[in-house]
C-alpha cells in the first residue's frame, strides 16, 4: 500500500508533515504493509541545498558538514510537500481497556455474521516499486522494523528521513527492508538486490551484518553497517559504529602518558568481553607492556554469588588488613579495565570496591557504554574515566527532532541521519564535478574514503579502505553522577 501526503502551501511546517506521517503510520498498524517501503521527496525551492554548505575552499576535500546548516535553518510555512510514503509500523503496546473493546468489537461481529451475508474483500495488493531510473540513486536501509528492536530501527530510519528532507534531492530514494532483529537479514538482503539498491545503510547488529552482507557482496552492493563490531568491516563493508578497539586505545594511550602502567582486564566471557581483552593485550604489546593481571569471567561464575566473590578477591590480589586501624597495602594495579557490557560493569563494580579495588586506589577506565544513566550514577564507578567520542552542538537537531517524535534523540537517530546524508552529499558532490552521463553507478570505495573525513551530528570520522571508521574521542571524568570533560 501506497500512501501520498500533500502537505499544501501555507498550511504545516516540514516537521509537522512529519509528525502526521508518523502517526499515520502508527494507525497502519491493522492494515497490510510490505516489507519494502519507499520514501521519496520531490524537488522543493524552499529547502535548503546541502551544496553550498561543501564548497568552502579551506576544506576543499571534506565530504560534508551539516551542522550549520541544519542549527541555522528556519522552517517555514510556505512550503508544499508531496511524498510517497509507507512504514511498518511498530506493534501497539498491550492495553487492557483496549483489550477488553476489542474483544466487545469481536463479539458484536460475531451476532452480525448470524444476519449478515459476508461482504467479500478484493484482496491488498502488495506495493511494488516502480523501475528504476539510471540517473537515480536508491539507498536500501536494513533496520530491525519490528520485533524486540523495533524502537531501534525507528530511531535510525527517523534520523535517515530527517536527512532526506535536509538533503531535498529528487533523484534519491530511500527503501526500508526489515530484518526483525536479524530474524529475516537474508530475505531482507535478497529483497534490497531485487529492488536494486546502490547502497545499503545496516543492519544494526552483527549478526545481521553476517547473514546480509555475503548476499549484498555477491552483487556488488556496498554497505554501511551500523554495527560497532570491527569484524563485521570489509573493503567495501564499512562499520561506522563506535568501535571499542579505538576507544581502548585512546585509554591506554592516556594511562601510559601518565605513568600507569601497572594494567588489570577483568573481562565478561562472551564475545565482547573476550574481543577487548584481546585488542586491549595486543595493544599494551605496542607499548613494550603486558597486563599484570587478565581474567574472564563466565555466566555461571557470575550469575552465582560465592563464586563471584572468590573470582574477584583472587584478581583483587585482596589482602586484609589485620585490624581496622592497619593501613591498605597499595594496590597491585595502576589501572583497571572492566571489559564488558553495562550489566557486567554494574555486576563486578560493587564487589571490586568491597574487595578494595575502587576507582579512588586504582584508575577504571571505560568505554562510551558507561555514559548510561545508572552507570553514572552507580556510586563504585565515581572516579573512572571514560571516553566518548567527540560530539557537535546541536540544538538546532535536537529541536527538530523532538517536534517531530516528542522525544530526546539518541546516538542511533545521529548516525542514521550521517549514513544517509553521508551517501546522498557524495552524490551530490560528483554530480556537480562529473557529467551527467558519468554519474552512475558511482564508485563508492573511491567517493567515500576521503582525508578529511566527514563532520556530522555523530561526530566527526572517516572511512578507511579496510571498513573501518575512525573518529575523534575525548576522555571524561565520572564524578558526583555525571561526566565532566577531563583536562589533561
Amino acid at each position: 500500500m501506497t500512501r501520498v501526503i500533500r502537505t499544501m502551501a501555507g498550511q504545516r511546517t516540514f516537521l509537522n508533515w512529519c509528525a502526521a506521517a508518523a502517526l499515520i503510520c502508527g494507525l497502519s498498524a491493522c492494515q497490510h504493509v510490505s516489507q519494502s517501503v519507499q520514501t521519496q521527496p520531490t524537488s522543493t525551492p524552499a529547502q535548503a541545498n546541502l551544496g553550498s554548505v561543501f564548497e568552502q575552499s579551506d576544506e576543499p576535500d571534506i565530504v560534508g558538514d551539516l551542522i550549520a546548516q541544519v542549527e541555522d535553518q528556519e522552517i517555514t510555512t510556505d512550503q508544499e510537500l508531496e511524498v510517497a510514503a509507507i512504514r511498518p509500523a511498530a506493534p501497539l503496546p498491550e492495553d487492557q481497556g483496549r483489550s477488553q473493546l476489542a474483544e466487545q468489537a469481536l463479539n458484536a461481529a460475531l451476532g452480525l455474521l448470524k444476519t449478515k451475508r459476508p461482504e467479500v474483500k478484493q484482496p491488498v495488493q502488495p506495493f511494488s516499486l516502480p523501475e528504476k531510473q539510471d540517473t537515480r540513486l536508491r539507498i536500501g536501509l536494513l533496520l530491525p522494523l519490528s520485533g524486540d528492536y523495533a524502537g531501534l530501527g525507528q530511531d535510525i530510519a527517523g534520523g535517515a528521513e530527517m536527512a532526506l528532507f535536509q538533503v531535498n534531492d529528487p533523484d534519491v530514494d530511500i527503501v526500508f527492508f526489515d530484518t526483525a532483529g536479524g530474524v529475516q537479514a537474508e530475505q531482507a538482503a535478497r529483497e534490497a538486490v531485487a529492488s536494486e539498491v546502490d547502497i545499503v545503510v545496516g543492519p544494526l547488529f552483527t549478526a545481521s551484518v553476517r547473514k546480509a552482507r555475503p548476499i549484498l557482496a555477491a552483487s556488488a552492493i556496498p554497505v554501511l553497517a551500523l554495527s560497532n563490531n570491527i569484524e563485521s568491516a570489509s573493503p567495501g563493508n564499512w562499520v561506522l559504529g563506535y568501535l571499542p578497539e579505538q576507544q581502548i586505545d585512546h585509554l591506554l594511550g592516556y594511562a601510559v602518558s601518565e605513568n600507569k602502567t601497572r594494567v588489570a582486564i577483568l573481562a565478561s566471557g562472551d564475545a565482547f568481553g573476550q574481543q577487548v581483552l584481546s585488542h586491549a593485550v595486543s595493544r599494551l604489546s605496542q607499548f613494550g607492556l603486558q597486563p599484570l593481571q587478565t581474567s574472564l569471567l563466565t555466566p555461571a561464575v557470575l550469575s552465582d554469588e560465592d563464586s563471584l566473590k572468590q573470582a574477584i578477591k583472587a584478581f583483587s590480589r585482596y589482602q586484609k588488613p589485620a585490624d581496622d586501624d592497619e593501613a591498605l597495602p597499595p594496590p597491585a594495579y595502576d589501572v583497571l579495565i572492566l571489559a564488558g557490557g553495562p550489566d557486567f560493569i554494574l555486576r563486578t563494580a560493587p564487589v571490586l570496591s568491597f574487595y578494595d579495588l575502587d576507582p579512588s586506589r586504582v584508575t577504571y577506565l571505560g568505554t562510551d557504554l558507561w555514559s548510561r544513566a545508572d552507570l553514572v550514577s552507580e556510586p563504585s564507578l565515581q572516579g573512572s574515566i571514560i571516553t566518548q567520542a567527540t560530539l557537535p552542538a546541536s540544538e538546532g537537531f535536537e529541536k527538530q527532532w523532538q517536534t517531530v517524535f516528542k522525544r530526546p534523540s539518541n546516538t542511533l537517530a545521529r548516525l542514521g541521519f550521517d549514513a544517509f546524508a553521508l551517501i546522498a552529499v557524495t552524490k551530490q558532490e560528483l554530480s556537480r564535478n562529473t557529467d551527467e552521463a558519468q554519474q552512475m553507478p558511482i564508485d563508492w570505495r573511491a567517493s567515500l574514503i576521503r582525508e578529511q573525513g566527514f563532520a556530522g551530528f555523530s561526530g566527526q570520522f572517516k572511512l578507511l579502505p579496510d571498513g573501518r571508521n575512525q573518529r575523534q574521542y575525548e576522555l571524561y571524568l565520572l564524578t558526583d553522577n555525571q561526566l565532566t570533560t577531563l583536562d589533561l
